[in-house]
This record gives C-alpha cells, structure tokens and sequence, in this order.
C-alpha cells in the first residue's frame, strides 16, 4: 500500500522511495515474539518436541506471508510497466486529427469515443488516460 507523503519529489526532480524497514531489523521485531511465544510454550508443556513444532509452524507462515507479499510487489511493478507500455502503443496507433476533430465538434466525451472506436480493445479507463495527453 502506497503512503502518502507532502513532498514527493526529491533534489532534481527525483521521485522519493517510502521509507523502508531494514532486513535485520525485521528479523529482529519476528524473532522476538516467536522466541516468546516458543518459550511460553514450552515452560507450559515442558516438551520439546511441541515446542519445536509450533515454532516451525510460526515461521513457516511468516515465511509465507514474506512471500506472497514479495510476489504481489512484484505483480505489482511489472503490472505497472506493462499498462504504461499498453497505453504507449496505443497513443501511437491512434489517428490524432480524427480524435482532436470529434473533441472540438462534440466535447471531450466524443474524443474519449473516437479513441475506444478506433483500439476497441482499450478498457474506458485507458482511453480516458490517453485522451488526457493527446
């Protein structure tokens, strides 16, 4: 989930990057309730064995909360390259003078018509974004 921050841009007009939590530190806020919870447990039960199978299985669904969060990042970041390269393609393919013409005839909604007429398989969303800059 994106954060919002005041300033977005940085020297030169760089972009900032959220503020990101270090991986030791991370390890260090998952280990410490795992470890107290295992030891817990094991002062309740006085067994190693169910001690050692709890912590297994905590770890293992941290491991694999870790892991679908770094898949979806990444669906993510190629999800947005990938419709910035649709629309891209799109505003090449487009009859500029044809959409500019239905715009100053009939409004804005007839430019946003005359983009999903001519690339029909562009979603409403789409010909919206591309008739903002065209």
């Amino acid at each position: 989930m994106a954060r919002a921050y005041a300033n977005q841009t940085g020297p030169a007009g760089q972009v900032r990057q959220p503020p990101r939590v270090s991986r030791r530190a991370t390890l260090v806020l998952l280990a410490i309730p795992v470890l107290a919870i295992a030891a817990l447990v094991y002062l309740s039960t006085d067994d190693a064995v169910v001690t050692l199978v709890i912590v297994g299985l905590m770890v293992a669904s941290l491991v694999a909360g870790w892991a679908l969060t770094a898949r979806d990042r990444r669906r993510n970041r190629l999800g947005r390259r990938s419709r910035a390269s649709v629309v891209q393609e799109a505003r090449s393919a487009l009859d500029l003078e044809l959409v500019h013409k239905a715009r100053v005839e009939h409004g804005e909604s007839a430019g946003i018509t005359e983009i999903r007429r001519q690339l029909p398989s562009l979603t409403f969303d789409q010909a919206i974004e591309i008739h903002r800059y065209v």
